[in-house]
């Protein structure tokens, strides 16, 4: 059971002042759940994120105990990586729920063992429907069958647990394909010694560029 403390918040807090306390402003809401300001704790949450991402079932500790969450939504700083929000979507052991799954490659594609191509993956997550207790940790893709140049794998083709359902995808869609290696384009002569700035590794959603209070 992954674990995670919440607090209560007061609305009139500002952000600014949250993340001073180390705190990162959160909200949880469901279909059956009104929707609560919370925080969280930042080094608590990042260390909880690693662990669960967005597939696995957080309970939580704290003020609010006992509840089952998935990680819907996180603001981060483009520049700083600083989390600025995080939306818990609050869910119930009964009834099914929607939840974006990351797609995982396994095995080895013959065609660039052989050196035929490469491997091109065009969808890495696809949202899933299914109870809490079936959620998995992420849908395995076989490609040792990829065996010539323009050989893939589409969404119609991957099997499925019983009791979960894809959501809204395209089963024409291409998860993953051999394709002909790029040619080698040459290094442009850098002309500036500024370097960008890295974002957050694993943010998910739109990054802001200034905090914005909300609840």
């Amino acid at each position: 059971m992954i674990e995670l403390k919440v607090l209560k918040r007061d609305p009139e807090d500002s952000n600014e002042y949250l993340r001073s306390q180390g705190l990162v402003p959160a909200v949880m809401y469901g279909a059956h759940y009104d929707s609560t300001p919370v925080s969280v704790d930042d080094i608590e949450f990042r260390k909880v994120y690693r662990e669960a991402g967005t597939s696995h079932v957080i309970t939580t500790t704290g003020d609010i105990t006992g509840e089952m969450c998935l990680i819907q939504d996180m603001h981060a700083h483009v520049v700083s990586g600083e989390l600025l929000h995080v939306d818990f979507k609050v869910i119930n052991k009964g009834e099914k729920t929607e939840v974006t799954v990351p797609v995982v490659l396994v095995g080895e594609a013959p065609a660039k063992k052989n050196g035929l191509g490469i491997i091109h993956q065009g969808i890495e997550e696809l949202v899933v429907e299914t109870l809490p207790s079936n959620i998995p940790e992420s849908i395995e893709v076989d490609i040792s069958g990829l065996t010539n140049l323009g050989d893939g794998i589409k969404v119609s083709d991957i099997t499925l647990a019983k009791d979960v359902t894809l959501i809204d995808a395209d089963e024409d869609m291409t998860i993953v394909s051999i394709v002909a290696p790029r040619a080698e384009e040459p290094e442009a002569e850098s002309t500036s010694d500024t370097t960008m700035e890295p974002e957050l590794v694993g943010q998910k959603g739109k990054a802001e560029e200034v905090s914005t209070d909300s609840e």
